[in-house]
């Protein structure tokens, strides 16, 4: 195990907040690698090696049933030529018939044992490649837990840079974080969503698909920004962000401007952000 050494307490910069402990893993690297220790157990890290491992295990398995195999198959090929010969000795011994029949028989009663065993042979085989499949798809939904933590990742650092690119992107004043789906125990919105929709400007669900988005802000004019953040935007987030800052806006009854937060934006999905007057934020991973 890695032992991570953490600057001396009186060098560490507190820590109050959420926010304080993301910029405290942005300046000292090694708390980062030891919170994804803690995050990612040792053993979920060591499953992709086990996997390879096993995969190797198979291999060796798959080989020597194919070995096998051959070597049955020439065993086979022996016994048909025995068989064969045995029939012209038939032919040529008549007195001799009652004993090569009992021959025959004794090499057809081993053909069928030789298919039969072919036959289980093959049956192991293809379990093992279910196995190896099964085994595929374990490293699969592997990958994607790790992705969804690094996308999670990239939404808590998102969050805590979204006021600095509002005032960037957007050039609106003192833009505060009143809600971000990384930190839920922020949500500043409940309230008054509630409120909006026992009113009637907005349904329940409106409340709720407001409370799904990502990130929302309060600028300094009482007007909202609201973003939706992926690392490779495309057309989906940026539709999302115009129709939950269009509700937004009429539950507040407050001007709400959508933006998307990404690393990357795919080309055909920047044509759709102009055409739904949505703001592109690039902020590159690690930034």
């Amino acid at each position: 195990m890695t032992t991570t050494t953490f600057p001396p307490a009186s060098a560490a910069t507190p820590t109050a907040t959420f926010a304080d402990i993301l910029l405290a893993m942005e300046r000292h690297p090694e708390l980062r690698e030891a919170m994804r220790q803690h995050i990612i157990d040792e053993e979920i890290q060591q499953l992709p090696s086990i996997v390879r491992e096993l995969r190797e295990l198979v291999a060796e398995l798959q080989q020597t049933l194919r070995e096998f195999m051959a070597a049955t198959n020439a065993r086979f090929d022996r016994l048909e030529a025995a068989q064969a010969e045995t029939q012209a000795d038939v032919a040529e011994l008549k007195s001799g018939q009652a004993e090569l029949r009992a021959n025959v028989a004794d090499l057809q009663a081993g053909q069928a044992e030789i298919i039969a065993n072919q036959k289980s042979m093959q049956a192991n085989i293809n379990r093992l490649d279910n196995t190896v499949n099964r085994l595929d798809g374990t490293v699969n939904r592997l990958d994607g837990t790790v992705n969804r933590l690094d996308g999670k990742s990239y939404e808590h650092h998102a969050a805590h840079r979204a006021p600095r690119l509002v005032m960037r992107y957007l050039r609106v004043p003192d833009p505060q974080v009143v809600h971000t789906a990384a930190m839920p125990h922020n949500n500043r919105l409940y309230g008054p969503l509630t409120d909006a929709a026992e009113a009637g400007r907005i349904t329940q669900d409106d409340a709720y698909d407001i409370e799904n988005a990502d990130i929302v802000l309060r600028d300094g004019n009482g007007g909202y920004c609201l973003a939706e953040v992926s690392k490779t935007l495309d057309d989906s987030d940026i539709i999302r962000a115009r129709r939950r800052a269009d509700l937004l806006a009429q539950a507040m009854d407050a001007p709400a401007l959508p933006f998307v937060i990404g690393a990357q934006i795919l080309d055909t999905s920047r044509a759709t952000a102009a055409a739904h007057n949505v703001t592109v934020c690039i902020m590159a991973d690690g930034e």
